[in-house]
């Protein structure tokens, strides 16, 4: 029984001890762990970030690679969260991102004139957004030392939807226009140049006339 005790009693010391060496970290809270997203849209999501311990924390917030590899626009922002915050008062932290076109189209021309029928299933990417514990800006700049990094995650799903739509023909039809303006320009110029043209010729043909004329005098 005493050799329990003394084991128990070890066992608590040895955790205080651990615990009184972590002065700083962060907590996450989260409402989603899925995102419904659409090609090429801009995504924001924010999470909730506390910090429990005796010191301020700055952190900042990222996908995991899983996720960071199907990823056009990454937009993070880096926050302050001072010490001794709760769960309670958890500060929000702004996530922003993109997803390129990744489904199937049917184009006429390289990129223009396409139509999408959504005929392929769902693309769902998993992985999870990290909230790490950083250094401030002014060791992250290089002026401070190598703190730990830390960091804490939630899972986060991103389904993508497919926009099934027709071809649009407005650019086909912008460029028709453009081209039937470009002929009818040309042809007015030339109905209207060519008797001015005409006109220019017949007075020098009239005054290489009178010169003759008069030469011969």
């Amino acid at each position: 029984m005493k050799k329990e005790v003394r084991i128990g009693i070890s066992f608590l010391v040895i955790m205080l001890a651990l615990a009184s060496l972590v002065t700083g970290g962060v907590g996450i809270k989260w409402d989603q762990e899925s995102a419904l997203v659409s090609e090429g849209e801009k995504t924001c999501l924010s999470y909730s970030v506390y910090n429990p311990w005796p010191e301020s924390t700055y952190v900042t917030i990222e996908p995991s690679d899983e996720l960071k590899s199907i990823l056009v626009l990454q937009d993070v922002e880096s926050k302050l969260v001072p010490a001794n915050t709760p769960s309670t008062q958890a500060i929000p932290v702004k996530f922003c991102f993109k997803i390129p076109d990744i489904y199937t189209r049917d184009c006429w021309i390289s990129g223009l004139i396409c139509k999408q029928e959504c005929e392929e299933e769902q693309k769902v990417y998993a992985g999870e957004v990290l909230v790490k514990a950083v250094p401030p800006p002014t060791e992250i700049s290089g002026t401070g030392g190598s703190a730990t990094t830390m960091s804490v995650s939630a899972p986060l799903n991103i389904k993508v939807k497919c926009n099934a739509h027709a071809r649009n023909f407005t650019l086909l039809y912008v460029l028709l226009a453009i081209i039937a303006a470009i002929i009818i320009i040309i042809l007015l110029v030339r109905k209207y140049r060519k008797p001015k043209i005409e006109r220019d010729k017949e007075r020098m043909k009239k005054l290489q006339e009178k010169i003759k004329r008069e030469s011969k005098k």
